[in-house]
């Protein structure tokens, strides 16, 4: 029985990689996905292959299908920042800042204890984006500082700090220059 299970886990894996490489190198998300369901089969709960997946249908316009497997993986593995990443991402597109910023604050410390350095310019990317995008940009600021601290690849560092600083800096001075509103505002009643 139990080179059974082996023979299994590895046609589950051998699934899992064709799907991998046909989703990253060739685009080919309908294939992709044949091959994560085919791993899936083996093991309803692999959490790779639910992320995966959730990427794969998210790549597919099916942005609710794709929550729903990447919260399987989170609800199987909540320290899966993979996980958390991947959400956040769909939650963007589906205009929903507030959650998808949550999704990255929960990834951090889940990348940094994993000693996955691989994802913390990705993630620190996609939380200033998000912060930009909610006009928050002195808390996008100190994000940007804070990836500054915990990057250790010049280049990163190079690529954030060339794609944001001098916008936050500009959305910043520009807040600074608003007038400032003063006196009570004019309230007018309407009888009917």
């Amino acid at each position: 029985m139990q080179l059974l299970q082996k023979v299994l886990n590895i046609s589950a894996e051998r699934q899992l990689k064709t799907a991998g490489d046909l989703f990253v190198y060739y685009s080919d998300y309908h294939g992709a996905l044949a091959h994560v369901e085919k791993a899936l089969t083996y093991d309803a709960n692999d959490t790779r292959a639910l992320v995966l997946m959730g990427d794969i249908l998210f790549c597919l316009n099916r942005d609710r299908d794709a929550l729903q497997a990447i919260e399987k993986a989170i609800q199987l593995n909540p320290a899966l920042a993979e996980a958390y990443i991947s959400k956040a991402g769909v939650l963007e597109v589906m205009g929903r800042f507030r959650e998808a910023l949550q999704c990255c604050r929960k990834a951090l410390p889940y990348v940094l204890n994993g000693k996955r350095p691989y994802l913390l310019a990705s993630l620190f990317d996609q939380e200033i984006t998000l912060l930009i995008r909610m006009k928050r940009f002195r808390e996008a600021q100190h994000v940007l500082e804070k990836a500054m601290f915990y990057l250790n690849d010049e280049d990163d560092m190079d690529f954030l700090l060339s794609s944001y600083k001098g916008l936050l800096d500009h959305y910043c001075k520009q807040r600074n220059q608003a007038p400032v509103r003063t006196g009570k505002p004019h309230l007018s009643v309407v009888q009917a």
